[in-house]
């Protein structure tokens, strides 16, 4: 049976409301801490169980983000992904589904300081590594897409 991307949704934030979840990552924001593939365990959270440098799982436009938590204030939190050079719009507590508790797996050493010190300094030098990060990422995505096409194995 295949459960389209709403009712997929749906289904997290349900499991969510008491209980972990592993979820498999989807996109590159959050590069070079955590990229595509990589699977993670998200719990429920209270908002003021939230600290800077959390990375926060919450709905934007009917999909679900994982991105670092810049601040919280007036029940609202502020995140950016690691690979991006601007942070997102105030998020109203609400939309926040969980927390990032573990990487499980990922092909990538470095994923498992995500959520350690390493990860959450990030919350604090993010206007300087996130577009740094987002053209290396960029430049590694060219080379990557090079390398495949020069030795045939293009997808």
């Amino acid at each position: 049976m295949e459960i389209i991307r709403d009712q997929y949704k749906q289904l997290l934030e349900d499991l969510l409301t008491e209980h972990n979840v592993r979820v498999t990552l989807r996109g590159m924001s959050m590069f070079p801490m955590l990229m595509k593939g990589d699977i993670v365990v998200v719990a429920p959270v209270a908002f003021d169980k939230l600290r800077k440098g959390d990375i926060v799982v919450f709905e934007s436009d009917s999909l679900l983000i994982a991105h670092r938590l810049i601040s919280k204030r007036n029940g609202h939190v502020l995140t950016r992904g690691d690979g991006n050079s601007r942070p997102d719009i105030p998020i109203p507590f609400d939309k926040i589904k969980g927390k990032v508790i573990k990487i499980e797996n990922s092909r990538w050493k470095i994923a498992k300081l995500a959520i350690k010190l390493p990860g959450t300094m990030l919350a604090f030098t993010g206007p300087v590594t996130g577009p740094a990060f987002k053209l290396t990422g960029i430049a590694a995505y060219r080379l990557l897409s090079l390398f495949r096409r020069l030795s045939g194995k293009e997808k």
